[in-house]
């Protein structure tokens, strides 16, 4: 009973995280002068949480996109990719969202970094319009239970985009912005204690 209950306030505090995080993005994506976009949550868990990552697109109205591969590196000892669920954007627009991992050796100090490779495109030959704004996916990642206070980077990087023209043409310019996942321990100030991973 009583781990139902923990299992449910993590939940609950994870998703109430994602929200903010998107309340944030929607303010940004007006601000922001490089699209099309993608980009990243900012959420918070405990060791031995699950955290959703939401992933966002700001398209361009003038040069609106057909698909796009991005590839996230994050330092992933205590943070596990799991597996990719569609946004509602990508369900109402029937985009579809795939995934592929790729983890690089240790290096000398014992870092291990992940390569999380994401493609989303439209499953339609001939899609009434191109990919739409808002919420694409979700990215479900696992801390480790030996987790210590600790924030990563997860890096986008926009590798490949065609246009909506028929036949497609490659977009060179997509803009991007990064995510965090910040590990908390209930008893342990995060301010004064963290690591700070990137790439």
């Amino acid at each position: 009973m009583l781990a139902g209950l923990w299992l449910a306030a993590i939940f609950f505090l994870s998703t109430t995280a994602a929200r903010l995080s998107a309340a944030a993005w929607q303010d940004q994506s007006t601000a922001s002068e490089v699209v099309p976009r993608v980009a990243l949550a900012e959420l918070s868990g405990t060791p031995g949480a699950s955290l959703m990552v939401p992933l966002y697109f700001t398209p361009d109205l003038k040069t609106p996109l057909r698909s796009f591969v991005v590839d996230i590196e994050f330092v992933s000892n205590n943070l596990k990719f799991q597996k990719a669920s569609r946004g509602v954007a990508a369900e109402q627009a029937n985009v579809d969202i795939t995934t592929a991992v790729t983890d690089a050796p240790a290096d000398d100090k014992g870092v291990t970094r992940s390569k999380l490779r994401v493609t989303a495109s439209l499953a339609a030959q001939t899609p009434p319009e191109g990919m739409p704004d808002g919420l694409l996916a979700y990215l479900l990642f696992q801390i480790s239970l030996e987790a210590k206070p600790f924030t990563i980077k997860l890096t986008p990087a926009v590798i490949s985009a065609e246009d909506f023209s028929n036949p497609p043409k490659k977009i060179a310019k997509v803009g991007t912005e990064p995510g965090l996942v910040t590990v908390e321990l209930l008893d342990v100030m995060p301010e004064a204690t963290c690591f700070f991973f990137t790439h």
